[in-house]
């Protein structure tokens, strides 16, 4: 009897690996908030099913969860320009550049060499990357320059153990961009000084390094591809990436440097007249002035002026026929009028996206702007709910690599409508969007990191009522919070709202 029972045991745990997990000691919960993932990832361009390669630790959180069949195939075929486009088309480039780098064959490890004029090389070997800079601050991961790198660094041929500086940029801190150009800012930095003797001092070399090295041309095209496509940009020479501190970027002054000495002090002291003169300009303008480290499309572009405080005046006709259809809620335009509680802008890369934030912060307007500076993209989100997973297994649930939510090809809201991804729309799971929003209010200013991805729906309605609500899914970690939320949106005509036309110059 004994025996027979626990052979009918064993069966039900290898035909249930649920009950496996249950009576190894692990709980799995079914859900985070309410949401849980899509089962299925039909009814996309591709059209194949997505099948999963791993049980996640969790199945639904928060109430959320994936809907067990791939739903009608609405395949999202909406607004291909401005924001949406930005956005897909540099998902794209890294998926392009992740597999180029499958692709290549691996570098081969060879003997230390000594470059002539640099001194001996110690350990690492270039293109090979063992250790990477998680940031610039406080010495997380990035070493300083007057220190050894640790052993194993994969460093520039030509690197000694001390950096060499090239011109006023220390040789190490470029290097270590070109390492994680899809960091914010990083490719920017490259744009922005691509004139400087010392950046193209440093190319040179470069571009000598790769004429040998495979793993080293790979990254230069990388570069090269994304200067390409913000050669139209402005550029603001000497400007550095949100993340680096001055004090690594520069390189050390010895030697012969009492006349870089004497042009940096005669720069900071224009830059400084200069600055308290754009204060007086501000505080005679009744404007919030931008902390030193804000991006500054913060503000908007030199022809579409945004503030804490300002007021818009808006068509309510877009809310109300979208009334019943969507889970949007309309914002309250007393008079007709929107006012903007705070300003932020969400920066994916080098693609910015304005948010003026009306009262009480769970609703906002968010703008592309054109290569003019004019809004060629205009939609207004509010907030449908809010999670806040209460362990790592939960958190698995919306960002794991394989099975997130955040990603995943569709998303299902808690009344069970499906919604495609709208950002690089697919059949399977892509990692979400990594974005860094600074957000600008009466009390100051302060940076928030999301995870997010953007999804859409026909709403059913018919035309002139808007045609497709979308669905914004974030995990989101600031000032020792973290949460995800969910907003609904719709597309608002730019024309619908009357912005601020004030030129940055009059101001």
């Amino acid at each position: 009897m004994v025996r027979r029972l626990l052979t009918l045991l064993l069966c039900c745990l290898l035909l249930d690996p649920l009950a496996a997990g249950n009576f190894a000691g692990v709980a799995y919960a079914q859900s985070s908030g309410g949401y849980s993932r899509p089962s299925g990832g039909g009814g996309f361009s591709g059209g194949s099913s997505y099948s999963a390669p791993r049980r996640p630790p969790v199945d639904t959180s928060g109430g959320y969860r994936r809907p067990s069949t791939s739903g009608g195939g609405y395949g999202y075929s909406g607004s291909t320009g401005g924001g949406d486009q930005a956005i897909s088309r540099r998902s794209s480039s890294e998926a392009l550049g992740s597999y180029q780098t499958q692709q290549a064959p691996p570098p081969t490890a060879g003997p230390p060499s000594t470059s002539p004029g640099y001194g001996a090389q110690t350990g690492g070997v270039w293109g090979q990357d063992t250790r990477r800079p998680s940031s610039w601050g406080n010495g997380g991961g990035y070493y300083d320059q007057r220190r050894p790198p640790a052993s194993g660094w994969n460093y520039a041929p030509g690197y000694p153990v001390q950096s060499r500086g090239f011109g006023v940029w220390d040789g190490l801190f470029l290097w270590s961009l070109l390492n994680s150009l899809s960091q914010p800012g990083h490719a920017t930095f490259f744009h922005d000084n691509q004139n400087d003797p010392g950046y193209q001092q440093w190319r040179a070399e470069m571009d000598r390094a790769a004429a040998t090295d495979p793993a080293v041309r790979e990254k230069l095209a990388a570069l090269d591809a994304e200067l390409a496509r913000s050669s139209g940009d402005p550029r603001r020479p000497g400007a550095l990436p949100p993340d680096a501190s001055p004090d690594i970027a520069r390189a050390p002054v010895s030697g012969g440097g009492s006349s870089m000495t004497v042009i940096l002090v005669v720069l900071v002291g224009a830059g400084l007249l200069a600055f308290l003169w754009w204060r007086r300009r501000q505080a005679a303008a009744g404007t919030v002035a931008v902390p030193a480290g804000a991006p500054a499309a913060i503000t908007g572009s030199s022809d579409m002026r945004f503030r804490v405080g300002m007021t818009i005046p808006v068509d309510p006709s877009p809310f109300l026929l979208a009334a019943g259809a969507t889970k949007v809620a309309a914002p309250d335009a007393t008079g007709g009028m929107l006012s903007v509680e705070a300003v932020g802008v969400l920066m994916d890369g080098r693609i910015p996206l304005n948010r003026l934030y009306l009262p009480g912060g769970a609703s906002f307007l968010q703008l592309h702007l054109d290569a003019n500076g004019q809004p060629d993209e205009c939609r207004y989100f509010s907030r449908v709910d809010n999670v806040t997973p209460a362990t790592a297994e939960e958190w698995g649930l919306w960002l794991d690599p394989a099975q997130g939510m955040i990603g995943w090809p569709q998303f299902q809201t808690k009344d069970g409508k499906l919604y495609d991804r709208a950002w690089a729309p697919g059949g399977t799971r892509i990692p979400p969007r990594q974005l860094v929003e600074t957000v600008q209010d009466l009390r100051g200013t302060h940076q928030l990191k999301l995870q997010s991805m953007l999804y859409a729906a026909p709403t059913g309605a018919p035309a002139p009522a808007p045609q497709t609500e979308f669905i914004l899914v974030s995990a989101v970690d600031a000032d020792g919070e973290a949460y995800v939320e969910i907003h609904a949106g719709i597309d608002i005509n730019p024309a619908a709202i009357t912005l601020p036309a004030v030129s940055l110059n009059k101001i």
